[in-house]
């Protein structure tokens, strides 16, 4: 069975990289908050009352950074090769939540 727990730790050292997401705890579930990076505003934020929306959240702010990386900053488009491998990357911290 999927739990918060393994989500959390399969992606500790993505959310300790990327400072724009946070993860916060709240009384309904967790909390993905995206952050504006040159400000203190939050650009959205998503209740994540499951674990399995949890990692579906986390996946794609993940998938986004890698994409924002490997854009040189978001200064280029990424190839289709590029976008595969950023999707494949995000495959695989996925597949690590799964039980055993």
């Amino acid at each position: 069975m999927l739990t918060y727990a393994k989500v959390l730790e399969v992606f500790q050292d993505y959310l300790e990289e990327d400072k724009s997401c946070e993860v916060l705890l709240s009384n309904r579930g967790y909390l993905v908050v995206d952050w504006e990076s040159r400000s203190d505003t939050w650009v959205t934020a998503q209740i994540c009352e499951t674990p399995d929306f949890l990692l579906d959240v986390l996946r794609s702010c993940y998938e986004e950074y890698q994409s924002f990386l490997l854009s040189e900053r978001g200064k280029r488009d990424l190839t289709d090769g590029e976008e595969q491998e950023i999707h494949r990357m995000g495959e695989g911290l996925a597949s690590r939540c799964q039980p055993a």
